[in-house]
C-alpha cells in the first residue's frame, strides 16, 4: 500500500512516517463513503467519526466544546426537529419542593425546535393588568378585589400568560422561596425534549433526561443535546463526563454503536479490551459486543478509524 491513493492508508501509521495531510484527505473521502452507503444503519454518525478525526488533525489534537458543538450541528441548524414532546414530570426544580405543573398554551415556533413556548397574545394588555395589579399592592393577593374580578395575584398572572422577564425580575425581590418557584416554573415551561432543557439540568447540578432517553424517536436529534453538554460544561467535571457517557451508553443500548462511539471520544472513555464485554470501545465503531468473531470485528476501517484517531 502506498500514499498515493487517496483512499489508502497504511493499517499501521505514526506521525513521524504519515503526514497529517494524507490523513485529512483520506478521511475526507472515508466520510464521503460512508454518507453515500445506503446499508449503513446510520450513516451520519459514521460521517460524524471521521470528520471529528479531520477537526482533530486541522487542530493538532487541541479543540474545544464549541469546536464540536459546530462539528454536530454543521447541518442540522435548521432542520433538526425534535418529535413530539413527552409528557414527562418537570426535571428541574430550584426549591427542591413538590411543584403544581403549569398550564401551558401552544405559542410561536421555537428557534430549534418544533415545540412551543407561551407568548402573550397582547403583551400591552397583560402588561397593563400586571401593573394593575401592583398598584393595588397585590404581588400576592388572597383575598379577591372587586375592582379586578380576579384572585390571581400579579405574580402568578404574569407567569400564566408568559411574562417571565417580570415575573422573574419581581420574584428576585421577593422571597428566595417564591424566585427558586419562579424559576423552577420558568424553567418547565420549555418541552422536556428542548436542548434548552439539557442545559438547564445541567447548570443545576443535575444530569439531563437526554442523557437516558436520546435515540427515542420522540426525542429527536441526540446532536444538539450533545452540543449543548460541551458547549457548557459544567463546574463539576464529574458531572460532564457521566452525562457524555451515559449518552453514549444509551445510544449503544438502541445499537447507534458509530453515535455511542462519538460520545465516548468526548468523555475520553479509553479503548477497552476485546475480550472484555465490560469494555465501552475497543476499535472505534466496531461493535465488540456482538457475537462476532475477531476478524469480523476488527475490520480494516475500523483499524484504520482507530489509528487515524
Amino acid at each position: 500500500m502506498t500514499l498515493s491513493d487517496p483512499c489508502v492508508l497504511p493499517l499501521v501509521s505514526t506521525r513521524e512516517e504519515t503526514h497529517k495531510g494524507d490523513v485529512i484527505k483520506f478521511s475526507q473521502n472515508k466520510a464521503v463513503e460512508c454518507i453515500r452507503n445506503t446499508d449503513l444503519l446510520d450513516r451520519h454518525s459514521a460521517c460524524l467519526l471521521w470528520d471529528v478525526i479531520m477537526l482533530l488533525c486541522r487542530q493538532n489534537g487541541t479543540v474545544v466544546g464549541t469546536d464540536i458543538a459546530d462539528l454536530l450541528l454543521k447541518e442540522h441548524r435548521s432542520v433538526w426537529l425534535p418529535g413530539k414532546c413527552p409528557n414527562e414530570a418537570n426535571l428541574i426544580d430550584f426549591n427542591n419542593e413538590p411543584l403544581e405543573r403549569a398550564e401551558e398554551e401552544l405559542g410561536a415556533l421555537s428557534l430549534l425546535s418544533d415545540t412551543f413556548m407561551t407568548v402573550p397574545e397582547n403583551v400591552g394588555k397583560e402588561t397593563e393588568r400586571f401593573r394593575e395589579l401592583l398598584l393595588f399592592g397585590r404581588k400576592k393577593a388572597r383575598q379577591p378585589t372587586p375592582h379586578l374580578h380576579t384572585c390571581d395575584d400579579a405574580l402568578e398572572a404574569a407567569m400564566k400568560v408568559g411574562l417571565w422577564g417580570h415575573a422573574l425580575l419581581l420574584a428576585s425581590k421577593m422571597d428566595n422561596r417564591t424566585h427558586a418557584r419562579v424559576m423552577t416554573r420558568f424553567a418547565n415551561s420549555l418541552p422536556i425534549n428542548d436542548p434548552l432543557q439539557t442545559v438547564y439540568q445541567l447548570m443545576s447540578g443535575r444530569m439531563p433526561a437526554s442523557a437516558i432517553s436520546c435515540g427515542e424517536e420522540k426525542w429527536g436529534d441526540w446532536r444538539p443535546h450533545l452540543a449543548m453538554v460541551l458547549s457548557n460544561l459544567s463546574h463539576t467535571l464529574d458531572l460532564d463526563t457521566r452525562t457524555i457517557t451515559t449518552m453514549g451508553d444509551t445510544l449503544a443500548s438502541k445499537g447507534l454503536v458509530d453515535a455511542a462511539h462519538f460520545c465516548y471520544l468526548m468523555a475520553q472513555v479509553g479503548l477497552g479490551v476485546y475480550t472484555q464485554k465490560s469494555s465501552k470501545m475497543v476499535l472505534v465503531g466496531a461493535n465488540h459486543s456482538l457475537a462476532l468473531t475477531f476478524c469480523q470485528f476488527a475490520s480494516n476501517e475500523a483499524i484504520q478509524r482507530t489509528e487515524a484517531y
